[in-house]
């Protein structure tokens, strides 16, 4: 699937990115110091993956309205905190007819879909508990 509409995005994107801001600036992971410990390097993996599945959606979501995925890429590049804010205006953006000649227009999101959107909530906070859990281990 080349993009996403609305609620295909509001249901895998969105939380992926909120996932990501929160361990970032919830969890204080700080950029240029090098990670100490395992349970460090487990966050900073999690963000990253988090991260990486969210600016999939925000290209997809991008490809449905009718831009291009370089904008969305540099804008991670040079301004990741203002990416934060480009999401949330990706959620209320309508889609552009003439995005049909990619492909035809993706169906609405299903149940499942939704349900995989709240384990992509969930299941990354399920790994920082066991990380926090044995700080012996890790």
């Amino acid at each position: 699937m080349l993009r996403y509409d609305r609620s295909r995005y509001i249901a895998l994107g969105l939380p992926c990115l909120i996932n990501t801001a929160l361990m970032i600036y919830g969890l204080e992971l700080k950029l240029g110091e090098f990670p100490v410990g395992l349970a460090e390097c487990g966050y900073w993996l999690l963000a990253a993956v988090s991260g990486l599945f969210g600016a999939t959606a925000m290209i997809k979501r991008a490809r449905d309205i009718g831009s291009s995925a370089w904008g969305i890429l540099l804008g991670f590049l040079f301004a990741p905190p203002l990416m934060l804010l480009i999401g949330l205006v990706l959620c209320f953006v309508p889609s552009n007819p003439d995005a049909d000649r990619l492909e035809p227009a993706p169906a609405a999101a299903s149940a499942k879909i939704w349900l995989l959107g709240s384990g992509l909530l969930l299941i990354p906070w399920l790994a920082v508990l066991v990380l926090r859990q044995w700080p012996g281990y890790f």
